[in-house]
């Protein structure tokens, strides 16, 4: 008996020293799989730009309609347009069909899909001779129908809830309301925020057009390899395409009040840590919500961020503090082009806090990549290669203004996010011998 007793804790000690090792092992794993992932997306890029000589729009897509979900107002993401070029070809046909509304069951989701394309040809139909597009909506499109190209985003849409396999890192266990079609991969737009929701282009009559002022202010602050709502092409990359970030990794919200998927919102009156101040906006100053432009840090001068677990937003502080609407959450529609959905910037390092500039999951802010794997994030460069990117990476002063017209860093100066600001940025002609390695993700 007590010979048994021994081989017994013999094994309870073997197996404890060995699992472990299997959760690493499991781990390296699925960080693997992740990496293979993006490799994925990335060669999807890349044969777009093949097809049509320029990268996927984002905020692309249908407009023309004041009638809600007659078009999609140009909210569709890079990924949508991408899915045709990742084998997902049922979804592409069904996507370009007018669909009764019937159709979606919220409670009987198909399964025949597993992963479905919508690519940008819409907007190319549409295009007219000057590059922009007419009236992108389908307007014999019966009331009962959704229309050919998808309505809005936030639509209870069947094929706006699928998750794509592709999209999805092995690591992220996230999945279900107030979360759509999830994705863990989104597009750099580089150092800045400004015009990050809008690009060039304002709704004038359910119609997206040009607006001047605002294409001085997307050329200033929009620095990365995606531009919203703008064409851009492989050879606009002039910094090098091995140094310039094109996507990278985003954790989906699993409702734990993370900060790295639950946006706070940037308000004029919170605490100053440790000083018994307000944060207040002077007359002479900017406006609460564009604080952020000048001091993306704002948020951890606040008393938001639990002291004693500074990975989440600190539960006793009574706020508008964080983002109200539930489903403005990190990575819940992978068809939607707004930032906070498929959109990061090189502000931050890794893994930081999120922070919008307006209570809006259409705002933009300051909005870090991260991920579910240990100390860091995968990011896809330009030229497809995938890399492992710490936390702890060199990310300069995070309380210096961001590049915005009439600011006080002026467009075209380069980034003040040190070396990870510099790697976002696709034209800046900042030095890159400061890279970090490409080494095996």
């Amino acid at each position: 008996m007590v010979e048994l007793l021994a081989v017994v804790a013999i094994i309870g000690v073997l197996v404890g020293l060995l699992l472990p090792a299997v959760q690493s092992a499991r781990e390296a794993a699925r960080r693997t799989s992740c990496a293979n992932n993006l490799m994925q997306v990335g060669l999807g890029v890349s044969g777009y730009h093949d097809a049509f000589k320029q990268l996927p729009t984002q905020l692309a897509g249908t407009d023309g309609s004041t009638v809600a979900n007659r078009d999609n107002d140009r909210r569709l993401s890079t990924l949508v347009a991408l899915l045709p070029f990742l084998s997902n070809d049922a979804l592409w046909n069904d996507l370009h069909q007018p669909r009764s509304r019937d159709w979606y069951r919220a409670d009987q989701l198909s399964s025949q899909y597993y992963g479905m394309p919508y690519e940008d040809e819409l907007a190319f139909e549409n295009e007219s001779s000057d590059g922009e597009n007419s009236d992108g909506a389908d307007s014999s499109t019966p009331p009962d129908m959704w229309p050919a190209g998808g309505p809005s985003t936030s639509a209870d849409y069947e094929l706006w809830y699928h998750e794509v396999a592709v999209y999805r890192c092995p690591s992220d266990p996230g999945f279900g309301r107030p979360g759509m079609g999830r994705s863990n991969y989104a597009v750099c737009i580089g150092d800045g925020i400004d015009c990050a929701n809008s690009g060039p282009m304002k709704d004038v009559g359910g119609t997206f057009v040009i607006d001047d002022e605002l294409a001085k202010r997307c050329n200033a602050a929009m620095r990365g390899v995606f531009v919203p709502r703008t064409t851009v092409r492989f050879s606009d990359i002039t910094d090098g395409r091995s140094h310039t970030i094109m996507m990278g990794e985003i954790a989906t919200d699993l409702g734990d009040s993370s900060t790295r998927t639950l946006p706070a919102v940037v308000s004029a009156g919170y605490e100053i840590a440790g000083k018994g101040s307000t944060v207040v906006a002077s007359k002479k100053e900017m406006a609460a919500k564009d604080v952020l432009l000048k001091d993306p840090g704002w948020i951890f001068q606040t008393v938001l961020i639990d002291p004693d677990r500074p990975e989440f937003w600190s539960m006793a502080v009574s706020n508008p503090g964080i983002v109200a609407i539930p489903s403005a959450r990190r990575g819940l529609r992978w068809a939607d082009g707004m930032p906070l959905y498929t959109a990061f910037n090189t502000i931050l390092p890794p893994n930081q806090p999120l922070v919008l500039r307006e209570d809006r999951d259409d705002s933009t802010g300051v909005l870090p990549p991260s991920s579910r794997h240990q100390s860091g994030v995968h990011v896809g460069m330009a030229d497809g290669a995938v890399t492992f990117v710490s936390d702890s990476v060199d990310a300069g002063d995070h309380d210096s203004s961001t590049v915005f017209l009439a600011g006080p860093t002026p467009p075209g100066s380069p980034s003040p996010y040190g070396v990870w600001g510099a790697m976002g940025t696709r034209a800046s002609s900042e030095l890159v011998a400061n890279q970090w390695d490409h080494g095996q993700p």
